[in-house]
């Protein structure tokens, strides 16, 4: 009975944290679901993929990788009125956002203060453009990969499929399993079981396939400027940690003051992850994924750091290391003892105070889509604003070439 009364209860806190997730991401984005609409990639490639492409839209790939997950929710939303599409759309990225985070309750993820965590990527400090939305899907369902790297081995056939499964849809969904794939064979060789070897071999099979789009667009990465590096270092280290401890609304100067607070923040973080104690593993392999996750994003802006020098530019791109940033400092409240866990606890309440204002995403430009639907209902052709303002949809009519 004791036993059975401790996991009711602790189904309860999970199933009562996600409904406050939940509750908060649509809070930080109401227009989401009050006036569904089309964002970006959401109408120019995943609706025009299936309404256009049809399965052929699962094999074809946007900005060099596949995005399987949202290519299912296009191709299902497909069957029914394309008024609806939008609202599709919006819903199953909630639900996904939402599973995700579901994840974390696994009594295999080897975390403490699961509430906080969860709670930590509901209010992490961000833009919004991540949540509620398909065409950033991949930023959240990275997690999972994240999640599997300190989990335990699933025990049963069904666990150990439902981790397999993950993998796989997280892994072609993004290419952040590319960047995270090191760590799955640390994973394994640390481990030495018989599962972490398949996942890592399973990892190993996603990762090429995602790699091999990205070397047929590799002409996309090449630049001939000239790198900066302490320009690149100072805007990185300001978007990684300015944001997160000043808002939104601060200035972004090149300069050594960043590049000294990135250095002495990084230091801190890995001195408080690999430092023995309890979690010691899962802090590390935390840390390592941040490393793994910054890294790309550097490399990526290496040739134009200028493009991330406005706080809510390219925010994405900063979403996941801001999530594990406050996962860290979550587990070091918990890790720490005394007056030492004041100081992780006041830096997680400092970003709270701080982003408070930025955490309600203003609404969209309301581009009438009711009014513009009747040509895609007709299989003709047409052309259909969407936002951001300026964007405008095309497809061709389903009788053509």
């Amino acid at each position: 009975m004791q036993q059975t009364g401790s996991t009711v209860r602790r189904r309860s806190i999970a199933l009562g944290t996600l409904a406050a997730v939940v509750l908060i991401l649509i809070l930080r984005k109401p227009d989401s679901l009050r006036n569904p609409q089309f964002f970006a990639e959401d109408g120019t490639i995943f609706f025009i993929g299936a309404r256009q492409l049809g399965l052929a839209a699962f094999h074809t790939p946007y900005g060099g990788y596949l995005h399987l997950l949202p290519r299912c929710v296009a191709w299902a939303a497909a069957f029914f009125d394309p008024l609806l599409a939008p609202t599709i759309y919006n819903v199953a990225a909630l639900c996904f956002d939402a599973a995700a985070i579901a994840v974390l309750f696994s009594r295999r993820v080897r975390l403490p203060a699961k509430p906080a965590l969860a709670l930590a990527f509901a209010l992490v400090p961000h833009t919004d453009e991540v949540f509620l939305s398909l065409a950033n899907l991949q930023w959240c369902v990275a997690l999972v990969l994240v999640m599997l790297l300190i989990s335990d081995d699933g025990a049963t056939a069904a666990q150990r499929w439902c981790d397999r499964g993950a993998l796989a849809l997280c892994g072609l969904t993004g290419p952040f399993l590319c960047f995270l794939f090191p760590l799955f064979v640390l994973r394994s060789a640390l481990r030495r079981t018989r599962e972490s070897a398949i996942l890592a071999v399973l990892a190993l099979l996603a990762c090429a396939v995602q790699a091999s789009y990205l070397y047929g667009y590799r002409g996309h990465f090449i630049q001939s400027t000239a790198i900066d590096p302490s320009g690149l270092m100072a805007y990185v280290a300001a978007r990684l940690f300015g944001t997160f401890w000043m808002g939104y609304g601060m200035t972004i100067l090149p300069g050594p003051l960043w590049i000294a607070m990135g250095v002495a923040v990084a230091a801190a973080a890995a001195w408080a992850s690999l430092r023995r104690g309890e979690w010691r593993l899962s802090r590390a392999m935390l840390a390592l994924a941040w490393l793994c996750l910054v890294i790309p994003v550097a490399v990526k802006f290496r040739y134009d750091a200028s493009a991330i020098g406005f706080p809510g530019n390219g925010d994405r791109y900063f979403f996941l290391p801001h999530v594990l940033l406050a996962w860290l400092l979550v587990v070091a409240c918990v890790q720490f003892e005394g007056w030492r866990r004041l100081v992780p606890a006041a830096l997680l309440a400092a970003s709270l105070a701080v982003n408070l204002r930025y955490l309600r995403a203003a609404p969209l430009p309301d581009l009438a889509w009711a009014e513009h639907v009747q040509p895609v209902r007709d299989g003709d052709a047409f052309e259909i604003p969407i936002n951001p303002p300026g964007l405008v949809m095309e497809g061709r009519a389903l009788n053509s070439p």
